[in-house]
């Protein structure tokens, strides 16, 4: 599952809009919008930040492409 995916996801299993998600991981809303998109991935400190919030709430990807 590619990057912009999982962010999908989560905003899906979330119920939550870009801005939000982008608060929770202190990144810009044009950061998030720019992941869901493809044209960038996390930093790594950010995706870590990520992985957190998504074990946090209980949500596991399959291990696959990134």
């Amino acid at each position: 599952m590619e990057f912009y995916e999982k962010v999908l996801e989560l905003r899906g299993q979330l119920q939550i809009t870009q801005k939000q998600l982008a608060e929770m991981l202190g990144v810009s809303f044009t950061t998030v919008n720019r992941w869901e998109k493809g044209y960038h991935k996390a930093t790594i400190l950010v995706r870590r930040r990520f992985d957190d919030l998504c074990k946090k709430h209980g949500i596991k990807f399959d291990e696959g492409t990134e």
